[in-house]
Parts: structure tokens; sequence; C-alpha cells
């Protein structure tokens, strides 16, 4: 390495590259609960950014089409070591869940399935130390807003968040069979928030903040779960009457002009011509071995760039391109790609797109090299899709970075996560009794399971005896001990 980059520069990219590879094989819960897992390694231990560049990237990965961990990953990479650290740590993002999940997919058609309950076992302990870093972050996001002098406001923006975005996971574990008002997605809640954010300009003057509350409240029951509104007319009305608003209040608090430079652009061209021989490149293999390649790389990148909205949202987008076309079948998607992806550490996206790719390619002449080859196109796919949305999101949020209007946005962009990331803690307590259910198992044990290593968790962060890694695996391991113990208990 020391051919390409200085003695400082090789050592932060050792450093950018161990990181992304940790955090891809501990993230389990999806992209927006690896947000305080990142911060943690990439800004408080090992200094790879600051915490306003970090901040910077969250806001931007949040508004971005793709993978989320991918995408804040490649803004990382870019602002430590440039083009090549941008593309090393999006890869190393993504790479150790797509790599895992091609692997089981290719097990379980070895009718190895059993594979799959041993990962899901560990995740218990993987699930409970994710919950406390989500836990953890909230407790820093309130000490953050009495610093800006903004504790009421930014805990309201929270709770108001939480509310609207957990309803389903609460109710499923409180047992409860009914639809829940609201339960609205992550791009829904961020529209309703810019908007409030753009039309009061974050004044407390009475006669905006009752406008835009009422069309907040209205617009989210048309878009909650429950339908409440279920005229599709309104839904279009409140949405143009949102993007009118926000327009209006937009141009009202430009307090100076957006700054644009050819070198910045030439930056950018740069950047996206990285990504396509990145893509061009892992994708030869594929072309070679695949008749359907064109098709799938076509499908994959459309797919990525329609994927607002987290994982769940992906699965419909990647159902509806491949499944609904016939070409993988909806058996092999979900008994095969969805179960394995959800079991294992990393982005959906990622997982589900290569895991996909190994489907397809496992029906050629030669099943597993072209399977692995077209696997690889799918990851590929998948990482240069998030990167170059990402860069070219990134090189519009530079240019009116400075407007007075997003230094508003930088001050709630953390409350609205934190909300986001209760919800997501709230959803992965329920993924570990889903597996108490699925086993047949009282759901008490695997509670009181999960308790227990959130409390170890937090005793271990207090008294800073372990790094986050043995923290993670230790608790990986008692949940796999444990877990083994109630099948034999249970059976």
């Amino acid at each position: 390495m020391g051919k390409w980059f200085g003695k400082k520069e090789d050592g932060a990219l050792k450093r950018l590259l161990t990181v992304m590879l940790k955090i891809g094989l501990i993230g389990f819960g999806g992209g927006t609960a690896l947000i305080p897992v990142i911060e943690e390694e990439a800004v408080e231990r090992n200094h790879l950014v600051d915490e306003n560049e970090f901040n910077k990237d969250v806001i931007v990965a949040n508004i971005t089409p793709g993978a989320l961990p991918v995408e804040i990953a490649a803004n990382i990479g870019r602002s430590a070591l440039g083009i090549p650290g941008m593309l090393l740590a999006a890869t190393c993002m993504a790479l150790p869940g797509a790599l895992l999940t091609v692997f089981i997919v290719a097990l379980i058609y070895e009718s190895a399935e059993m594979v799959l309950w041993q990962i899901m076992f560990a995740s218990v302990g993987v699930t409970a130390y994710i919950i406390f870093m989500l836990g953890d972050y909230a407790k820093g996001t309130y000490r953050e807003c009495r610093i800006n002098r903004n504790a009421k406001s930014g805990m309201f923006f929270m709770l108001i968040v939480f509310w609207v975005t957990s309803g389903k996971e609460v109710i499923h574990l409180l047992g409860l069979e009914m639809t829940p008002v609201f339960d609205v997605s992550i791009i829904q809640v961020l529209a309703v928030a810019f908007f409030v954010i753009f039309f009061t300009r974050g004044e407390k003057k009475k006669r905006r903040i009752i406008i835009a509350s009422a069309i907040s409240i209205l617009y989210m029951l048309c878009v909650g779960k429950a339908h409440v509104i279920s005229s599709s007319w309104i839904r279009g009305i409140l949405q143009l009457l949102m993007i009118g608003l926000s327009i209006w209040g937009l141009s009202g608090s430009i307090g100076v002009k957006p700054v644009f430079s050819f070198k910045s652009f030439k930056k950018l061209l740069k950047e996206e011509c990285a990504w396509f021989l990145f893509l061009f490149l892992l994708s030869l293999p594929a072309l070679f071995f695949c008749r359907q390649a064109f098709v799938f790389i076509g499908k994959g990148l459309l797919s990525v760039v329609l994927s607002f909205g987290g994982g769940d949202a992906y699965l419909a987008i990647a159902d509806g391109m491949f499944v609904s076309t016939d070409m993988i079948g909806y058996s092999e998607f979900y008994h095969a790609i969805v179960a394995a992806a959800n079991a294992l550490p990393g982005s959906i996206l990622c997982k589900v797109l290569a895991g996909i790719g190994y489907v397809i390619g496992y029906g050629e002449q030669y099943p597993v090299i072209s399977g692995f080859s077209v696997a690889l196109c799918g990851f590929a796919c998948s990482v240069a899709a998030s990167g170059g949305t990402v860069s070219a999101v990134t090189y519009v949020y530079e240019r009116f970075e400075k407007l007075d209007i997003f230094q508003l946005i930088k001050i709630y962009i953390r409350p609205i996560v934190a909300g986001l990331l209760l919800s997501v803690g709230v959803s992965m307590l329920d993924q570990n009794l889903q597996i108490a259910r699925e086993m047949s198992w009282p759901v008490m044990p695997v509670l009181i399971l999960t308790a227990a290593l959130f409390g170890l968790n937090m005793w271990w962060k207090r008294r800073r005896r372990l790094r986050p890694i043995f923290r993670v695996l230790i608790s990986a391991a008692i949940s796999l001990a444990v877990c083994n113990g109630f099948c034999i208990a249970f059976a």
C-alpha cells in the first residue's frame, strides 16, 4: 500500500478498511441501525472524520436512495482518502453481508438450512448490542440538544418521529391484532420533517406552526397503514401544498447564494467515472457467463435508484423487478434469499441483490461459477449505484449547505434520526422474539436474554472494560449457547 499512499495515508487506509469491515461484520439491523455504530468507530475511536462531517454524511445518506451504510461509508472514505478511500470504504462495508448471504444461499441449495438458525441464534446477542447502541445514540442526542439549547423542540421531534414510525412493531410486541393509525415510512417521515422545517424556518410563529401541523397530520393519516383518509386526490393536494409551502419558505430563507465551481463539478465527474469503472470491472465475469447479465445489470441499477425507505421497501421493489418478471421464483426469493439476508449483518439491499444474482447465475451452464459471477455483478450494482447516487446528492447538498435553512436542518436531523433509531430498536427486539415464536419457545426467556445482554453491554460501556468488537463477539457467543440450550429445554 505504501506505493500509492504515504505513511500517514497508509495508516489512515488501514484504519478505514478495518473499521468498515468490522461494521460490515457486526451490522445486524440494517442501514439506519448502524448510524451510532459507525459514529462510535469512525468518529469517536478512529477519528476518520469529525462530528460535523459525519452529521452531514448522515443527512445526505438519508435523502438519497440506495444502501444507507454504504453511502455513509463512501462519504467517510472520500473525506479520509479521496476516491480510492471512497471505493474501498463502500466495498468493505457491503462485502461481509453480501458474501455471507451468497454463501448461505448456496448452502440452502444443498439443504443446509440449519446454518441459518445458528446465525439467527447468534444474532440475538448482536441485536441486544445494537439496541444498546441505539439507546445510547438517543441519550447522546439529548445531550447535544441541551448544548444547542433546543432540548424541548429536539426531544419533541424525536418522540413524534418514534410515535409515527413504530406503531406496527409496538402493536406486535403487545400481541394486539390491529392496524396502526400511522406507521409511516422513513422517506415519508423525512418529507414531513423537511416540510415543517422549510415552511416554519424554525420560527415559533403560531400561524405557521398550526398550518404545518394540520397539513402534516392529514398527510400522515393519508399515507399511514390504516389509511384513515383513503382519498388519493386529497393526498395529492396535500403533497402539492407541502411542496409549494416548502419552496415558499425556502425562498424566503436564502441568506447567501449557492456556491458553484467547475473544480467541484470536475471532481464529481471523476467520482462518477470511478463508480462506472468499478461496476464494469466487477461485472465482466457475469457478462461472460450469463446470458441475462445485461438485463440483470439494468434492473439492478434501477432497483437501487428507486429504493427509498430502507430494506423492507427494497424487498417490494426487488419483488416487482425480479420475481414478478419470472427472473427468479417466489420460493427462491423469499425462502432462500430473503431468509438468509434477514439473518445476516449488512445492508438488506446489497445482500438481496447479490443473492438474486447467484440464483440467476445458478441456472446457467456452469451453475456455481455463473452463480458467483452474477452475484459479484449484483454486489457491484448495489455498491456502485448507491455510491454514484450519493456522490451526486453530496455535490448538490454542498452547493446549498451554507444556506440558513440547511444550518437549521443540521440542528434537527439528529433528533429525527434518533426517533427513527428508537423505532428500529423496537423492531429489532420484535425480531428477537420472532425467533422464539418460530421455534415454538415461550417469548419470555428470549426477552430476558436480550435484556440481560443489553444490561451487560451497558455495564461494559460504563466500565470501558472491552472494545466494541469483543462486546459483540461475547454477546453473540452467549446468545448462541443459550439459544441452543433453549432448543434442548423446549424440545
